[in-house]
């Protein structure tokens, strides 16, 4: 049985996977990572407009465990460059600061990237540490398996010293990465494959509502992000009774 309930409102967390990067650079007859610096001109017009539009949570998909452990040493390179020019200038950036954005980083980041990489995310990290008003949350180096099996050997190891410990989707919930944020409302993934990644925060996403875009994430834009949350406000919310 269904519910139906109203037309939705504005989008409290709305998620992006930005898929595309690569593919836009074939299509242009550039290197991998004119694509990936690209895909940042983008996010940067994207998220002015999750700003101006008050989005109180947007998450990011950065990069998945593989991507920094299976793709050519070559590209890895350039996307830890990449990251290091992006995270530093996210510490100074004037609109973060303005508008007191707190901004985290998920994954296993920590034990995967170089050590300059890692320097310039906690930089960002520490630089917005005290704000509370919206939050920016990147995911680099994440495997949503990987989080999932984490937290599963964390509730078992747990209930071996807690005799007749109740599972419950509340302690699940508090042994994830993704602990502190909420359900996804709007999972937006670009490039015009509709399928999801590596079981990116599959906690969080269980009564998303989806959009997939046709556009290469460079070219995925501010206005796109507005439309994306136009059509996510015309559909009903139906929940499985």
């Amino acid at each position: 049985m269904r519910t139906y309930g109203r037309m939705l409102s504005e989008p409290y967390h709305i998620a992006v996977i930005p898929d595309g990067n690569r593919r836009w650079a074939r299509k242009h007859y550039l290197p991998a990572f004119s694509g990936h610096e690209k895909g940042v001109d983008a996010l940067r017009d994207v998220l002015e407009a999750a700003y101006d539009l008050h989005i109180k949570c947007f998450s990011v998909w950065g990069s998945s465990l593989a991507n920094l452990t299976e793709r050519s040493r070559e590209e890895v390179y350039f996307l830890e460059k990449i990251y290091q020019n992006y995270f530093r200038r996210l510490a100074e950036e004037r609109r973060i600061h303005r508008e007191q954005v707190k901004v985290r980083v998920l994954g296993e980041w920590e034990t995967t990237l170089g050590k300059a990489t890692r320097q310039s995310i906690q930089l960002a990290i520490r630089a917005t540490e005290r704000y509370n008003h919206l939050y920016l949350n990147f995911f680099i180096a994440y495997d949503g398996k990987v989080e999932m099996l984490a937290a599963i050997k964390r509730i078992s190891m747990r209930a071996r010293e807690q005799h007749g410990l109740k599972i419950t989707p509340e302690l699940m919930k508090e042994n994830l990465l993704t602990r502190d944020l909420p359900p996804v409302d709007l999972l937006i993934r670009t490039g015009g494959e509709p399928h999801l990644s590596a079981g990116f925060m599959m906690w969080e996403i269980g009564e998303s509502q989806l959009v997939f875009s046709e556009k290469y994430w460079p070219d995925f834009t501010g206005d796109d992000l507005r439309e994306a949350i136009r059509d996510f406000q015309r559909r009903e919310r139906r929940l499985a009774r």
